[in-house]
């Protein structure tokens, strides 16, 4: 699982908004509407979503290489860790987030 698009995020009050850039930026037309713990979790997935090209020039990505659940598991993680939240409440919020992202069709299954 990895999110399809770069973002940019701008904050607007309590309010992040996050308009995808680069190369397939405009094959979405739309920015989603995060809150502070729904920035975070974006945040986050964006770092672990990086391609890469390997030495023979083929790309990957390095969240492809994990499911679903360990990606929750792995966000989750890093949700109680910077929160200070207990396990139960953080998965909640990543799973939300992560259902949220399906919706707008800013993720790959």
């Amino acid at each position: 699982m990895r999110l399809l698009y770069s973002f940019r995020f701008q904050q607007i009050g309590d309010t992040w908004l996050a308009s995808a850039v680069g190369q397939n930026a405009h094959l979405f037309n739309g920015v989603l509407q995060l809150n502070e713990v729904g920035h975070f979790i974006v945040s986050e997935l964006a770092k672990f979503s990086v391609s890469h090209q390997s030495s023979d020039g083929a790309e990957s990505s390095r969240s492809s290489d994990l499911s679903e659940q360990q990606l929750i598991e792995h966000l989750t993680n890093r949700l109680t860790k910077e929160y200070a939240v207990d396990c139960s409440t953080a998965q909640s919020a990543v799973q939300q987030v992560l259902d949220y992202l399906k919706t707008e069709g800013v993720i790959s299954d």
